[in-house]
């Protein structure tokens, strides 16, 4: 399909059915300034593992001293991007609005994109646990003060936690919920609260896969965007903010094929935080909920 051009076309403008990028707001952003040098497309985080405090025998005694533990969590960043190519004809007949009919599709599908890497990891993770295949309120809450609970035995701050669920998890939160509590937070998070239950704020997200949830920590996924550098040889660039993503608008023409060239990009890459080593089991600061079928 293109550009529509029949005699009569309306004025009014159609919202862009594009899904609410919430979850980058909930979890741990990196600073895309890290990448850069001798890092190049890859950083190494830094995740501090917990001591323990040992007795002295006897005053004078000896003591014993312990290494302190960081485990590394390795977040890489893909180029991500929408490119169009424009022809002279489109740009002159075509086209009424550039920024509504083009950078607005060309934006929501690199920003989407950016979120998808944390979608991914976060759909990639096997499931704790199965709310019952029928809804059941009593079902619900318990598998929800199951994460709670789970959360609270690995030592996860009770602060800054979420619960991200799928449409048709929602769904059966919202028939547990009598009164609403929506925290007064800002933008697209505030829009996409479900409400608050057992210590989380419930958002809702249809990147997620049907049926799912995930409880966690804002420390439990790390994601990392980084705006791309405005290139020296282009025509036209310039950089923008789309729902707390950085993104990069190229403009240049192509007297070859008497066309322009629209390209959006930007840098963005995400993973799991899970405390491990060789001598003990993993700790998650999250807990993955799936439905039976």
């Amino acid at each position: 399909m293109a550009f529509l051009t029949a005699q009569g076309i309306s004025s009014v403008a159609i919202e862009l059915l594009v899904r609410e990028l919430v979850l980058p707001r909930t979890v741990s952003m990196i600073p895309g300034g890290e990448f850069a040098g001798h890092n190049g497309d890859t950083i190494t985080v830094r995740v501090p593992q917990p001591g323990t405090a040992r007795t002295q025998s006897s005053p004078g005694d000896s003591i014993t001293y312990d290494d302190i533990d960081e485990i590394p969590v390795n977040v890489t960043l893909s180029h991500l991007y929408h490119g169009k190519r424009i022809s002279d004809e489109e740009l002159s007949l075509d086209i009424e609005s550039f920024a509504r009919q083009v950078t607005r599709v060309q934006v929501a599908a690199v920003a989407t994109g950016a979120e998808d890497t944390l979608t991914t990891v976060m759909n990639d993770q096997s499931a704790d646990a199965s709310f019952a295949s029928s809804e059941d309120t009593d079902d619900t809450l318990d598998k929800i003060y199951g994460a709670r609970e789970f959360l609270g035995n690995n030592n996860v701050p009770p602060g800054d936690r979420y619960l991200a669920v799928s449409p048709e998890i929602a769904s059966r939160i919202l028939k547990v919920l009598v009164n609403r509590e929506v925290p007064d937070t800002d933008g697209a998070l505030r829009n996409a609260v479900v409400g608050n239950i057992a210590g989380f704020t419930v958002v809702e997200s249809n990147g997620l896969d049907s049926g799912t949830a995930v409880a966690y920590h804002r420390s439990g996924f790390a994601m990392a965007n980084r705006t791309p550098v405005e290139p020296r040889g282009a025509t036209d660039s310039s950089t923008a903010t789309s729902q707390g993503l950085g993104v990069r608008h190229i403009f240049q023409y192509s007297p070859d094929i008497l066309s322009d060239t629209s390209v959006v990009s930007t840098f963005a890459g995400s993973a799991a935080v899970v405390d491990s080593d060789d001598t003990a089991p993993d700790v998650k600061r999250f807990y993955k909920l799936d439905t039976a079928a």
